[in-house]
């Protein structure tokens, strides 16, 4: 008796069509909400840490980054912005083996007016790092990379409340 050889190919085609049924999507560009097409972004560090993060993700989505809170349909204020590692645990020679990565924001948005459209609001986000002292420079520069990419996260996360906060409203 000869196995069925269409089997897995038609077993694999009906989970790639029921996939989309449990809500799961490929993550793409962040929908745009109209008030962030120009948006001034108000900031202590307007060219680092979470402001860089936004600006990138804000003019991936399709918007731009205005000079001047009059040229602005929005300005995002980044109240607060912390970044730092934290030791987790330590290891028979009393130096740190593990370290949390935290990050924090605190945002709001309001419009060219000042009128505020989205009340002050708070995300943070925190990773492990095993931190190994024979490998200083890699895992300094892997501690880097993770910080970028959660700030990213929390970017996207920034433009996704916002949206969600406007349709609210």
């Amino acid at each position: 008796m000869k196995p069925n050889r269409c089997f897995p190919v038609t077993a694999i085609a009906l989970l790639l069509a029921l996939l989309p049924a449990c809500g799961f999507q490929l993550r793409g560009d962040v929908e745009l909400p109209l008030a962030l097409q120009e948006t001034y972004l108000e900031s202590k560090n307007p060219y680092t840490g979470m402001a860089r993060a936004l600006r990138v993700e804000l003019e991936a989505a399709g918007g731009s980054i205005v000079e001047s809170s009059e040229q602005a349909s929005a300005v995002l204020h980044i109240i607060r912005e912390v970044s730092e590692n934290r030791i987790l645990s330590v290891g028979s020679t009393g130096k740190a083996s593990e370290y949390e990565l935290f990050n924090e924001v605190i945002f709001s948005l309001s419009d060219a007016q000042g009128e505020v459209l989205i009340e002050p609001q708070t995300l943070r986000m925190t990773r492990d790092l095993v931190f190994d002292e024979t490998e200083l420079l890699g895992k300094i520069s892997e501690a880097e990379g993770i910080h970028r990419q959660m700030r990213r996260n929390m970017a996207r996360q920034i433009i996704i409340r916002i949206g969600v906060g406007l349709r609210q409203q």
